[in-house]
């Protein structure tokens, strides 16, 4: 083996594999498929342990196929899969099958993640073949983790928990939000963060999370999320902007940590020095609604009655709609989300999300209020859904932090 071989420790264990694939295969049999095309890099890694230029075809019955265009030779070093083989082209595909015994007249894809250019292409070497979107599955088996996977997010949350004690220590009056956010993003890799987020709707990696002053934190955003951010300019709208700290706004801070690929996502504020009571109210209620979601992740429970629940008692019911969950056009129709390889995975406590909940799934829960002419206040925390509710894998206080 190379001398350039990765350690043991940072390979997907081989057993892992095994059994995602075969919850893969029991959903193939089920939509009476010959198989699965698997292309995006999150699935990637996810059946084979590593992301290459190729794809992964999972049969119904039998081991998977892995075929790369590059790296072939990385490829064979970090995946526990023993069918990996070079790729030239996707025209040699129906024949490479063909030659293993593999049927393929009847196959899954991951739609939502495919270019209309890879579509038909695909299309074009399958010129018989009826496609299957199979999105939902793909989701829906990532959603429960294994114990392996929730060691890897429970030891994210530790490190994360080290960044976000060190960040009173990094404020000073007059610094900005992009210093801020470059502070907090060399202490995360100092302790191992993998350096950016990764997305499952828009396929995008995202650069450290949001740093927001005061008002910056009510500012428009095109993110998924409900916190705003100015950014550097229009041509850069992430992490922070320009803007100066003052003494008892609103320090807004939402960044994820991601260790050996998966995330957690935690969000707290700060002030320095007394931040206005409309503040600290509005904070206090955000963490009732926290608590009376996490007590609500067990297993059976169905996430569009407990959005419904919740919505209707603490905010509706106390008359805190408005700029609940995003300022003004920021608001979004969520509690929480589903967290993982990516920051946004299956399944989102929302009014339309009716899938139950699982032991195992990790949830991330992010109550948060837009107050204006103030900023952003609330809290995010990951938890892993239990039989007795919510662990949160983000450990610390989740108090508005005055420093």
């Amino acid at each position: 083996m190379s001398t350039n071989a990765p350690l043991p420790g940072q390979l997907v264990p081989a057993g892992e594999i095994a059994q995602r694939v075969l919850r893969l295969q029991r959903r193939l049999e089920e939509k009476s498929l010959d198989g699965a095309l698997i292309l995006d890099p999150l699935n990637m890694y996810y059946y084979t342990g590593t992301m290459q230029q190729g794809l992964v075809f999972v049969p119904t019955a039998g081991e998977p196929v892995f075929l790369v265009r590059r790296s072939y030779e990385r490829a064979r070093l970090e995946s526990p899969l023993s069918r990996v083989l070079p790729l030239k082209g996707f025209s040699q595909l129906p024949a490479t099958l063909a030659d293993l015994g593999l049927a393929a007249t009847a196959l899954g894809m991951a739609e939502a993640h495919l270019s209309v250019a890879l579509f038909r292409t695909l299309a074009k070497a399958f010129p018989q073949a009826a496609f299957t979107d199979i999105t939902d599955i793909l989701s829906l088996i990532r959603a429960v983790k294994s114990d392996y996977e929730v060691g890897l997010i429970r030891t994210a949350g530790l490190l994360h928990q080290q960044v976000y004690d060190a960040i009173p220590a990094m404020l000073r009056q007059g610094m900005s939000e992009w210093e801020l956010g470059a502070e907090i993003q060399r202490q995360a890799m100092a302790l191992g963060y993998t350096g950016i987020t990764r997305f499952v709707a828009s396929g995008a990696e995202l650069f450290l999370g949001i740093v927001s002053f005061g008002e910056s934190g009510n500012y428009p955003t095109a993110s998924v999320g409900p916190g705003g951010q100015m950014g550097l300019s229009p041509a850069f709208p992430l992490v922070g902007g320009r803007r100066r700290l003052g003494r008892g706004e609103p320090i807004f801070i939402d960044v994820g940590f991601g260790y050996e690929g998966y995330f957690t996502d935690k969000t707290r504020v700060f002030s320095l020095g007394a931040p206005p009571a409309e503040a600290l109210a509005a904070h206090r209620l955000c963490l009732e609604i926290q608590e009376a979601a996490r007590s609500r992740l067990k297993p059976g429970v169905v996430p569009s009655q407990m959005y419904r629940e919740i919505m209707d008692e603490f905010v509706h019911g106390r008359g805190f709609a408005e700029h609940f969950m995003g300022f003004g056009g920021n608001q979004v129709p969520f509690l929480g989300h589903g967290i993982g390889l990516a920051i946004d995975e299956f399944p989102a406590i929302a009014g339309k999300i009716h899938t139950p909940l699982e032991a195992n799934m990790v949830i991330a829960l992010e109550p948060k209020k837009g107050l204006a002419g103030i900023g952003l206040v609330g809290v995010e925390n990951t938890f892993l859904v239990t039989a007795a509710g919510g662990e949160n894998l983000t450990p610390g206080t989740d108090e508005l932090i005055v420093a």
